[in-house]
């Protein structure tokens, strides 16, 4: 059965009611010392699950050594129970990487740290799941009002007695504070939250359903791109109709190699007043448009790369916006006209056999024969130049000349050229950016505008655009 226990909204709880847990046996120990005495776990400060775990000094592992260099899948899991409420958790891509011998009052034990990807657990007896809260990080919006409020209602009971009467009172504190916004997507909702109470920062995501990982990945992924900053996933906790626990997951974090360093920059509006409230409806409506396309042009991949351009050192972050932008050009075009020099089928075939036909009869060896036919394969394709004019222009929007000429530099670190304008190309990048998040929101039919973060705007926000509209000097 569940057990009794709080409703938890901060990841660290979850940690702290894991190396609570009384009654743990060992199911499988795996690449770790063992007998086990104790086991504990912590986040550090890199977002890392570790596990630190104790054992006596004559302990024994199967833990082989990995030969440097070695490229593998970690399947190595640490299965335990608690004997009390049939609870398994089950630790996932165990590593060990350290221990040492520990010696007090005589006693010797070995304490081992090993890093795991995740630990994961559920109860065996068959529990309806009713919520889902997802712990996550890096969610920056302190800089908004959130317009939906969360109440806390704390009751504080009192029982004055004198002789043999008793008094018994109760008094009821509300506080409301302005920390979520609501969404509805198909037949669910959900309410992104981030407030600080009691000297903490929660930040999660509350589900009025179960929803799988994929799809919650999904939103998160579109969540992030309108914030202008990535979310960091933390790992999940499902609860019973009575607010019981049932199960719970937790994840190693990955930031980008730079993610808490970002500033949060929207690419569009996200109240049509112009202030600093997000508004939920206009927040929802933009949320529901990338969402429905998030499979059909791939945003799952293009949202990987732009995170990592957006955390990557200048020199290189153009490059890595380029190939955002060159991956949803082809995306769109594969499924809306073509990126070919010659459309019609017959015409290129036609065109192709009577080259193949001089090629063979040329008086070359073979294998140079060969290289010129791959040649011919390969010509029916516009230049880079060309299919981004093309995708602009189906898409019914500006290329200014600032534009072209950002994108034909794009590519100049990776021939291993010097940057001769360090200002000038970090300026290029912020163009490339604001381009891909334009692509976006148009192929999306997200908003009508977007923010230009390559002009200069007011001391209190950046330019903005209609998304029609391109980036000039000025």
């Amino acid at each position: 059965m569940c057990e009794e226990v709080e409703l938890y909204f901060l990841e660290s709880e979850i940690i702290e009611y894991f190396n609570n847990q009384q009654g743990i046996e060992v199911i499988n120990a795996d690449v770790i010392y063992n007998p086990i005495q104790s086991i504990n776990i912590i986040r550090d400060s890199n977002l890392k699950i570790i596990l630190e775990s104790t054992s006596k000094i004559d302990a024994k592992t199967k833990a082989e050594t990995i030969p440097s260099g070695m490229v593998y899948t970690n399947t190595n899991e640490i299965i335990l129970k608690n004997k009390f409420s049939e609870r398994i958790f089950v630790l996932s891509s165990v590593t060990p990487y350290s221990w040492k011998i520990s010696i007090s009052n005589n006693n010797h034990e070995r304490i081992e740290l090993s890093s795991i990807d995740s630990i994961k657990s559920t109860l065996k007896t068959s529990i309806e799941e009713k919520y889902l809260i997802e712990f996550v990080s890096n969610m920056d919006m302190k800089n908004f009002i959130l317009s939906d409020n969360i109440s806390i209602n704390k009751s504080i009971n009192e029982t004055t007695t004198i002789g043999k009467i008793n008094f018994r009172d109760t008094a009821t504190n509300e506080m409301k504070s302005w920390g979520c916004i609501t969404n509805k997507i198909n037949n669910f909702s959900f309410h992104i939250c981030r407030y600080e109470n009691n000297s903490k920062i929660y930040q999660y995501i509350l589900y009025d359903k179960i929803i799988s990982n994929e799809e919650r990945r999904k939103i998160r992924d579109c969540i992030s791109f309108i914030l202008g900053k990535p979310i960091i996933y933390l790992g999940y906790c499902t609860y019973s109709e009575d607010s019981k626990i049932v199960s719970f997951e937790l994840k190693s974090g990955y930031d980008f190699k730079g993610a808490y360093t970002l500033d949060a920059l929207p690419p569009t509006i996200l109240n049509l007043n112009m202030s600093n409230m997000i508004d939920s409806n206009t927040f929802n409506n933009l949320l529901i448009s990338l969402y429905s396309n998030y499979d059909k042009y791939d945003f799952q991949h293009l949202f990987w790369i732009y995170w990592h351009a957006s955390t990557s050192h200048f020199y290189s972050a153009s490059v890595q916006f380029g190939g955002c932008i060159e991956s949803l050009q082809n995306l769109y075009l594969e499924k809306n006209s073509s990126g070919k020099i010659i459309e019609s089928k017959k015409i290129w075939n036609n065109f192709r056999k009577n080259n193949m036909d001089l090629i063979n009869k040329l008086c070359i060896n073979e294998s140079e024969k060969e290289l010129l036919k791959n040649k011919i394969n390969n010509i029916n394709i516009l230049p880079q130049q060309k299919l981004l004019e093309k995708l602009f222009n189906l898409l019914g929007i500006e290329l200014t000349e600032l534009e072209s000429k950002t994108w034909k530099q794009r590519n100049i670190p990776a021939h291993g050229k010097r940057i001769e304008n360090n200002i000038e190309y970090i300026r290029g990048v912020k163009i490339l950016r604001t381009l891909f998040n334009r692509l976006i929101l148009k192929i999306s039919n997200t908003s009508e505008y977007y923010f230009d973060y390559y002009s200069l705007g007011d001391e209190k926000s950046y330019k903005l655009r209609l998304l029609e509209e391109g980036i000039k000097d000025e």
